[in-house]
């Protein structure tokens, strides 16, 4: 039977469910979408449970009636600026006849790994393992089936707020729903949006949502660098109202009708009627007023982040890619080109690429699912095929006693 993983991405202004299914070849088949405006969500926190849990299933039910299924389980994702990582290390014996390393061999050495002092208001996310080492050689990415008498794993233990999670389940919770597991969100969104080679030689993604921007730095495989910026795509909106005068409703309607950082040549033909909330006259405006707004707002976002990355000193580090993913900017015309202006460094717009769900707005969702069915399938599937080795050593036993019962009685 084909897997089957749901994935919710809880955002500043909506609830955006994804539902993905995946082949007998691993691949990834997008089978349900939902969407529902949600407030109760600010700066990557739950600030209202009602609310968030009330726009969590109204989300799934739409994506439910699409995939024709039910979900009994979802994963939700906190954003990377909300996490700290640790580093540590496990080690555990091999103690197999054969020496041969199993799958329970490496569970129980990422378990070991998971032993560490952490702060009471933390708790694990995600144990990511970087390389395991087998008698001393490392650099080893999948130990299963090697021979070896000592196993070990350098991981990096991944830590967040437990209110911020504790708030988040109780959302999906009260809104009928069990919390299968939490993914770190610049992990699960590279999978949508980055390349296995710009992870490896050194690449940035900045994820621009409508309260937030994440930002993360990968080298090696591996996240190097997360921080996260409190400004996004719903701050523009705020400075065409405030800056024009006209309410959000009709301030969000401009911006995606005319979003763009580059200006147009003046004429009648690029001027446009607005309503001011103030005297409720229309007045007309230039699309240039619109763009100046806009620009100043997408150059503050994209400088805080340059700076940000600059001074970490993670910035040397990118040398392929900044990968701008997210639906706060990545729709405004030039935007791509602003950034490689500000951080003088290669900029694509990373879409995922999957049939359905091809926009920034999705990348988040869809890497969700792509990281899951990755990343934890294949444990997953050893603990069922384990359970299963349980069950028939269990009905042989039976079986025996019952011949033996019967050659007793006959």
């Amino acid at each position: 039977m084909n897997d089957v993983i749901t994935g919710i991405d809880l955002g500043t202004s909506k609830v955006c469910t994804i539902i993905g299914q995946s082949d007998k070849n691993g691949e990834i088949q997008i089978i349900g979408i939902g969407n529902y405006p949600c407030n109760g969500v600010k700066k990557g926190v739950v600030v209202d449970i009602d609310t968030t849990a009330f726009a969590i299933k109204k989300s799934i039910e739409q994506a439910e009636r699409m995939a024709n299924q039910k979900v009994l389980s979802v994963y939700l994702k906190i954003p990377g600026g909300l996490t700290k990582v640790y580093r540590n290390r496990g080690l555990v014996a091999v103690t197999r006849e054969d020496r041969e390393i199993t799958h329970q061999d490496v569970e129980r050495v990422l378990q070991a790994a998971r032993i560490i002092a952490i702060s009471s208001d933390k708790q694990i996310i995600d144990i990511i393992p970087m390389e395991y080492i087998v008698d001393g050689y490392g650099e080893i990415r999948d130990p299963v089936g090697m021979a070896g008498l000592r196993l070990e794993v350098d991981a990096a233990i991944v830590t967040g707020s437990v209110t911020a999670v504790q708030n988040m389940e109780k959302c999906v919770k009260r809104a009928g729903f069990d919390v299968a597991g939490i993914v770190v969100e610049p992990l699960a969104t590279t999978e949508a949006v980055m390349t296995k080679d710009e992870r490896e030689l050194g690449a940035a993604l900045i994820d621009v949502g409508a309260g937030i921007t994440d930002i993360s730095v990968f080298k090696s495989g591996n996240m190097v660098y997360s921080a996260l910026i409190p400004v996004g795509g719903d701050h523009i909106t705020n400075d065409l109202s405030v800056g024009l005068k006209i309410s959000c409703e009709e301030a969000e309607n401009i911006k995606k009708k005319y979003g763009s950082v580059l200006r147009v040549v003046e004429g009648d033909s690029n001027k446009i009627k607005i309503s001011n909330i103030t005297n409720k006259n229309l007045s007309e405006i230039s699309i240039n007023e619109i763009v100046d707004i806009i620009e100043a707002r997408v150059s503050e976002i994209l400088s805080i982040a340059y700076e940000q990355m600059n001074k970490s000193g993670v910035m040397e580090l990118v040398s392929t890619n900044i990968v701008i993913t997210g639906g706060g900017i990545t729709f405004l015309k030039g935007s791509g080109e602003l950034a490689q202006e500000i951080f003088n460094k290669n900029v694509r717009i990373g879409v995922p690429d999957i049939i359905g769900v091809s926009t920034p707005v999705y990348s988040a969702g869809v890497g969700i699912i792509k990281y899951m069915n990755g990343h934890k399938k294949n444990t997953y599937k050893n603990q069922n095929e384990t359970t299963k080795t349980k069950r028939k050593m269990g009905s042989r036993l039976i079986n025996k006693i019952k011949e033996i019962f019967n050659d007793f009685w006959a």
